[in-house]
């Protein structure tokens, strides 16, 4: 209830805002959505969308494979972390666009560019996440399961694993956040489709009412993969801790 009434809110807002402004300028939410049903109905949204889900997944599930690993081992290995902490800071500090560019300069505007610059610019934003997960790894709790006589692998699975998942969820959330931002970035200059490519071409043309429809388009779907599938995933993986009341 209170998300919806927080969503109520900023649409009134919105609204008020577009009566201070004319509608080339700054459309109201009502027109907004009449031109993103339009969209739809005409058959313009779905391939444009599914190209930019497809990145999207395929940018995160890189992303993960590469920085999962690479914070892990920081976590547990000083020699790697000092290896390896100021090429994640490195990573962390060079711009989205010149990995956009590189990418699409050494393997063609091609899908596979695009899903490597998009995974390889999100990746040392996870790696740090489960850097520091893992560092938080409450160590009385292994001395505890070895003093039961527990096996490795049972160390690792009821112990090691529960506490480094929080960590790797957020980490994908987190992820999934700047994904969305880097992939509208690659789509701007280097796809010939997706919401990105939408978003630049109104853009050029100076039609604010589709600018902000695909805005509204990428906000309702970021929303509903967060909570209609991130938010259930979370609460099955999490269900046994227990809930912190102040």
């Amino acid at each position: 209830m209170l998300k919806l009434v927080s969503i109520l809110a900023a649409l009134i807002v919105w609204g008020l805002m577009s009566l201070t402004l004319p509608p080339e300028i700054f459309p109201g939410p009502i027109e907004t959505a009449q031109v993103l049903w339009g969209e739809i109905v005409g058959g313009r949204v779905e391939l444009d969308l599914a190209m930019t889900m497809l990145r999207v997944v395929g940018g995160l599930l890189l992303s993960l494979i590469i920085g999962i690993p690479v914070g892990i081992l920081m976590g547990l290995n000083r020699r790697a972390e000092a290896v390896l902490d100021v090429w994640v800071m490195v990573g962390l500090t060079v711009p989205s666009l010149c990995y956009a560019i590189v990418a699409f300069m050494w393997f063609g505007l091609n899908e596979t560019a695009a899903i490597i610059a998009i995974g390889i610019t999100a990746a040392p934003a996870i790696a740090i996440n489960i850097w520091e997960g893992v560092k938080n790894i409450d160590t009385k709790l292994i001395a505890m399961a070895r003093v039961f006589e527990a096996s490795r692998p049972v160390i690792l699975r009821r112990v090691l694993v529960p506490q480094i998942v929080p960590y790797i969820m957020a980490s994908a959330r987190f992820g999934l956040g700047i994904i969305w931002k880097i992939t509208v970035l690659v789509e701007l200059i280097g796809r010939p489709n997706g919401v990105g490519f939408k978003l630049f071409y109104w853009y050029q043309l100076a039609d604010m009412r589709q600018v902000l429809a695909w805005t509204l388009l990428f906000t309702i779907i970021m929303l509903i993969i967060e909570l209609l599938i991130l938010k259930p995933i979370e609460k099955r993986l999490f269900a046994w801790r227990p809930q912190v009341t102040v």
